[in-house]
């Protein structure tokens, strides 16, 4: 087993689910099938499966989204359900969280969305790394949306509510039928050319075909396309759009576009009275401190006799130029002992320079005369020692020949060669000696050494005998 590192079985199906439902192709998908396995407890929420006749996919509609739902659900209708792929992470199993659930009939509509869907992901139109950011506090903001719209009115409630000081401006569009994508298209490019912070995108809730034109290609293009971040507040919490994929940021409605895209101003105000009040207080405590050093400063005797001060310097003043005097006066008597100094010594050191070289020359003559007579010396006591060695080195040398001659004898008594002369003869195996019969086994073949030669033989057979 590899020596990777070891994860508990939660960790691996939270990464798996994270994964999932962090794939914008898995997220809003739309599925077909036929329902079964219904199951309705008391708690509201609606556990089945939806199956082909290929496949079959565990699913569940919490009692929030399944109170949308206008007509009976039973084992065996033909559905279309939007959901967001996940994972049951009790049973680490597969299962599709529906949002939203219709009558199978307009199957057709749903398979081209799933096909542009995965047409503009697979370019990178979804990719978050290309959202841009949103503004904190913006001032210009675009609104595009439909003219006399409670869309409208709710947007403009909000930011007289939430976010007043913003300027807004209007870019009027058709936010319904199969032409409005074209006005829409065109009233975004409008708003992106204006110069704005940020550019709202909304629409009220409807069927699907209702909001069928912001599924249009081109559209998802042209907000993927724009300088300006895009804030899409379109239908309900449960309507995912092409515009809401490619879009910088999705809102479930309207007013949660403006919420989204505005502070709050009363928290703004908030925050900027708390901040004041910080700032006040650092103000306050830093002129206290000020003003604590400043009464300890004023307090001091120097502050209220000033004079006390250049008196003190003054004073000083006095006292190093005195002392310079008097060190001007030694230095003028000790450049005169200097020089007075100087003269004996120059007479004194001509006189010890006669008398040292007159010591000199007396000195060498003294040491050459010694010299002479330790060489004679030296040279005697040599002459002795090098007839010495040569006695020592000739008696040596006897010895040695002597010692040399008794270990050479003792040296052919004792050679093998001797013996085997006496025809006796040394076995070999594997270039060692053999001193056993238990040294080779049968079969193997052995070297005999004899005095003129060497015999290669086999073994073909061991006695052991007892003696030792």
């Amino acid at each position: 087993m590899s020596e990777r590192r070891i994860i508990p079985v939660s960790r691996l199906v939270g990464y798996v689910r994270s994964y999932l439902e962090n794939d914008p192709v898995l997220t809003g998908v739309l599925v077909e099938g036929e329902i079964s396995n219904l199951r309705q407890p008391y708690s509201g929420h609606w556990y089945f499966s939806l199956k082909d006749a290929n496949a079959s996919l565990s699913c569940v509609m919490f009692a929030s989204s399944n109170r949308n739902v206008r007509f009976p659900v039973r084992n065996g209708m033909k559905v279309v359900v939007r959901g967001n792929v996940s994972v049951y992470p009790a049973q680490g199993t597969l299962q599709l969280v529906v949002n939203a659930m219709r009558e199978s009939g307009i199957g057709d509509l749903y398979r081209q969305l799933e096909l542009l869907k995965q047409k503009l992901s697979n370019e990178g139109l979804f990719d978050p790394a290309h959202k841009k950011p949103l503004p904190p506090y913006p001032m210009d903001i675009a609104l595009v949306t439909g003219n006399n719209t409670a869309a409208r009115e709710d947007v403009l409630i909000t930011f007289a509510k939430r976010w007043p000081v913003a300027k807004i401006t209007e870019y009027p569009c058709p936010v319904q039928g199969m032409d409005a994508a074209p006005k829409i298209i065109e009233a975004l490019r409008k708003a992106d050319q204006g110069n704005h912070q940020l550019i709202l995108l909304v629409r009220g809730g409807g069927s699907i075909e209702d909001l069928w034109c912001f599924n249009d290609e081109n559209l998802g293009r042209m907000i993927y396309a724009m300088n300006t971040p895009v804030i899409t507040g379109i239908g309900h919490e449960i309507d995912f759009t092409i515009a809401d994929f490619t879009a910088d940021f999705r809102a479930n409605t309207p007013t949660g576009a403006v919420e989204a895209s505005t502070p709050d101003i009363h928290e703004v105000h908030q925050a900027l009275e708390n901040r004041l009040a910080r700032m006040q207080a650092v103000v306050n405590r830093r002129m206290s401190v000020a003003r604590q050093r400043y009464e300890r400063s004023a307090a001091h005797p120097v502050m209220n006799y000033p004079e006390r001060l250049i008196s003190d310097q003054s004073m000083r003043l006095d006292y190093v130029r005195e002392r310079l005097m008097k060190g001007a006066d030694s230095v003028t008597y000790a450049r005169s002992s200097f020089n007075d100094l100087a003269s004996r010594l120059s007479h004194d050191m001509n006189a010890y320079t006669r008398q040292l070289h007159a010591d000199i020359i007396e000195n060498r003559m003294r040491m050459n005369h010694a010299l002479s007579a330790e060489m004679s010396n030296e040279h005697n006591r040599l002459d002795a020692l090098q007839k010495a060695l040569l006695n020592n080195a000739a008696h040596g040398n006897e010895i040695a020949r002597t010692r040399i001659a008794r270990n050479s004898a003792l040296l052919d008594a004792y050679s093998p060669l001797k013996v085997l002369g006496r025809g006796y003869g040394i076995v070999m195996h594997d270039e060692k000696s053999v001193r056993s019969v238990h040294d080779v086994n049968t079969g193997e073949e052995i070297v005999v050494r004899l005095a003129d030669g060497r015999l290669r033989a086999g073994i073909t057979g061991k006695e052991v005998t007892d003696e030792h």
